[in-house]
């Protein structure tokens, strides 16, 4: 069996190691097989990542992903080419996904901490008679507070009505969590994760962030903060401003 942690944020977005420290981090400190980075609205660290992992004889794969923010909160993309456009539609963006061939997952679904998709977003996703709109997995793992406050009723709305494929993943923002959830498959690639993900024979692992863990993030939160609330916005407008530029329109 295989581990894959599929949730990890760089500096790209609002992360604190660089994706050549997540990578150093992984081949050094964990037993992963699979690592995914997936960086809030941004595909260069996953750009980043699979270039560095052609490179470089790392004894794990890198599988490509991004975080989106849809309309209706956040969705993890995997398996990508290129960037997804973020402020869609919920439907629209996974349909958009499915079309080039990539993986959807809800992550910290439902949950009030942070922006995630809400219970009827979840529910009118999975009764949709439409074959590019359907989640690929459900993330019943997310070892952040955001997802430790919600977990009876993930687990519950997974068992009872949505049935999807399981999936762990640390959303670490610092190299000490990496690899704290993972999701469990047969196989140790991305095209065995797919499968597994296909057959709904994943399961999860990992544990909800120790005292330790949460003492480390409260030292660094403030440095993290800005990284989110300061850097990132600005690295969206500088993209924003530069995309219309080059298109000879202000349209964001």
């Amino acid at each position: 069996m295989g581990q894959a942690d599929i949730h990890i944020h760089t500096t790209h977005s609002d992360g604190m190691a660089t994706v050549e420290q997540v990578l150093d981090f992984a081949e050094h400190k964990t037993d992963l097989d699979l690592i995914a980075i997936t960086d809030h609205d941004m595909f260069d660290g996953a750009d980043e990542a699979r270039n560095l992992a052609a490179r470089r004889n790392y004894r794990f794969q890198v599988l490509t992903g991004m975080e989106v923010t849809t309309l209706e909160g956040h969705l993890l993309v995997l398996g990508i080419d290129k960037p997804v456009r973020s402020l869609q539609r919920l439907d629209k963006t996974i349909a958009h996904v499915h079309a080039q061939g990539g993986i959807v997952i809800a992550p910290h679904p439902m949950s009030w901490m942070i922006r995630s998709i809400g219970r009827n977003g979840l529910l009118r996703i999975h009764q949709t008679p439409d074959d590019l709109i359907y989640f690929d997995g459900f993330e019943t793992l997310n070892p952040s507070l955001a997802g430790r406050v919600v977990e009876k009723q993930v687990r519950e709305l997974n068992a009872r009505v949505l049935q999807l494929a399981e999936t762990g993943g640390s959303d670490s923002h610092v190299l000490p969590t990496i690899g704290s959830a993972a999701t469990v498959f047969p196989g140790k690639t991305p095209a065995d994760l797919r499968r597994a993900l296909r057959d709904k024979t994943t399961a999860v692992a990992g544990h909800y962030w120790t005292r330790e863990e949460m003492r480390y993030l409260a030292r660094i939160g403030p440095a993290q903060m800005y990284q989110s609330l300061v850097k990132l916005p600005a690295k969206h407008i500088r993209r924003t401003i530069g995309w219309a530029s080059r298109n000879g329109t202000h349209k964001p």
